[in-house]
Order: C-alpha cells, then sequence, then structure tokens
C-alpha cells in the first residue's frame, strides 16, 4: 500500500487530528504535517472544522464523528477527504 493509501485511508469516514494521524500512521506530527500539506495543496484533503470553507455542520454528513460540531468545544484542526480524496480511494477499491 502507497504512503498516499495509507493516509487517506487514515482519514476515509472519519475527520481526524494531526496527533491522531501521527499515531496511527507510526510518524511524528511533523513528518505527517508535510505528507498533509502536499495533499491540501493537490486537493486530496481539507480542513474539517466548523469555520472552513465547505464545512457546514447542520449539513455535514459527518457531523456524528465532529468533535467540533458542539457549541461549546473549542475548534480543533481536523482534516477530511475532499470528493478527490474520496475518488482515489474508491478507485483502488474498483481496480483490485
Amino acid at each position: 500500500m502507497s504512503r498516499l493509501t495509507t493516509i487517506l485511508s487514515a482519514l476515509n469516514g472519519q475527520p481526524r487530528t494531526l496527533s491522531e494521524l501521527g499515531t496511527e500512521l507510526g510518524s511524528s506530527p511533523a513528518a505527517v504535517e508535510g505528507m498533509l500539506s502536499t495533499l491540501f495543496v493537490n486537493g486530496y484533503v481539507q480542513d474539517a472544522s466548523p469555520s472552513a470553507d465547505g464545512c457546514a455542520c447542520n449539513g455535514c454528513s459527518l457531523k456524528s464523528l465532529c468533535r467540533n460540531a458542539a457549541g461549546d468545544v473549542p475548534p480543533i484542526n481536523l482534516l477530511r477527504l475532499t470528493p478527490r480524496g474520496e475518488q482515489y480511494l474508491a478507485g483502488l477499491d474498483s481496480s483490485g
């Protein structure tokens, strides 16, 4: 499995913080941050915090999983897949 697939799979279906991704991937948050910056620039991941463009908690399908949905919780920098990231993973499922 490629590193791209590993990172995108870790984000599939559930927004994650940088620290959570680092732990799951067995990498330092600094190393994961570098990889995520590349994925962000290329349109595979996006910020999932309520104030981010494209994330409106009222209509978000991930609201039940999102720790930012509660008004009394301070915003946590969460990342989620973009449609492009989801399409990439879906293409792997259909080819394998």
